[in-house]
């Protein structure tokens, strides 16, 4: 018989993704997963928007955060869906994905920097991929609020559950 353990807190959360931010082969629960984007998303976002509004560095310094946080989430989305006993292909799709953005949102600087006249097919290209992205999100998203399998998988055992009586909670397995 499984039994869940408690819920990780706020900090047991953030502490447990920060110390696994490389980690793309082991398993993370719900609590650790939304705590630690809660905090990633809302961060990043706030320090990419300040940015973005810096004349002439605004662009690059806004790449670079926003790249950053790419890079941070991903092992967190992989572990989630190993999690719930998924592949980790659709976080690929989506680092592919939002790569393609990346490059369409600097071909579009430079072209307006350079002042040619191609915006329509780099505005073109911006709705088709944010659409492909804002499609795999959702997706991605529908996933990620699934519950963990109980039992261990190709990626490891449960986080949150346990044969026998609830253990006590320890983030630091």
């Amino acid at each position: 018989m499984a039994n869940a353990l408690p819920q990780l807190d706020f900090m047991q959360a953030i502490k447990l993704a920060y110390s696994r931010l490389t980690d793309t082969k082991g398993r993370s629960r719900r609590s650790e997963f939304w705590w630690a984007m809660l905090v990633l998303c809302v961060g990043g976002g706030i320090i990419a928007a300040i940015l973005k509004g810096i004349p002439y560095v605004g662009f690059w310094l806004y790449l670079i955060i926003t790249v950053a946080t790419l890079i941070i989430s991903l092992p967190l989305m992989m572990r989630r869906m190993h999690d719930i006993g998924k592949g980790d292909g659709l976080v690929k799709a989506y680092a592919i994905i939002y790569a393609v953005y990346l490059l369409v949102a600097f071909l579009t600087w430079l072209f307006f920097h350079l002042g040619w006249v191609s915006t329509l097919i780099t505005g073109v290209l911006t709705v088709l991929v944010w659409i492909a992205l804002g499609v795999i999100a959702i997706i991605l998203i529908v996933f990620c609020a699934q519950d963990g399998v109980p039992q261990s998988n190709e990626w490891g055992p449960s986080p949150k559950y346990v044969d026998g009586p609830a253990a006590p909670q320890n983030p630091a397995q």
